[in-house]
């Protein structure tokens, strides 16, 4: 087994296809304002400030632009625990659930074609070896 081959290629893949590589994943931020309202929908609220950006992977100064900006959006509501004025806490609005609603579905139908395209069998294992390389990266097992 040649395992330099085989990173020659991603190689080459990497650089050269990098913009349509984006695309597939519709150059959407991981640790942005989209990513910190996604994880709010998944985590039972009120969530702290801290523990989105651990999820997020970002420090506290970056997590505390992104709630500002997304603040005066009126997406999400942010309240001080009465415990320790430190540390905030925060929740999806109804507009903000509305708006990450509408940005998971415009996602989920981008990648439905893309799927679709590649066929069941070529799709399926191309879930399968993202998951595995996403969690041989972090340390986690694969799914």
């Amino acid at each position: 087994m040649d395992y330099g081959k085989l990173a020659d290629n991603l190689c080459e893949l990497h650089f050269l296809y990098s913009k349509d590589l984006a695309s597939v994943f519709e150059q959407r931020s991981t640790r942005g304002e989209e990513a910190a309202l996604f994880w709010l929908s998944k985590l039972d609220p009120p969530v702290s400030a801290g523990e989105l950006a651990s999820h997020l992977g970002i420090t506290s100064g970056r997590i505390a632009n992104i709630l500002s900006s997304l603040d005066r959006k009126k997406l999400i509501k942010r309240r001080r625990s009465s415990e320790d004025r430190r540390q905030i806490f925060v929740s999806l609005t109804p507009a903000g659930n509305d708006h990450i609603h509408r940005i998971y579905e415009h996602a989920r139908e981008s990648h439905i074609h893309l799927l679709s395209k590649m066929g069941y069998e070529n799709a399926e294992e191309f879930i399968r070896l993202i998951n595995l390389a996403v969690h041989t990266v972090s340390g986690g097992t694969a799914v």
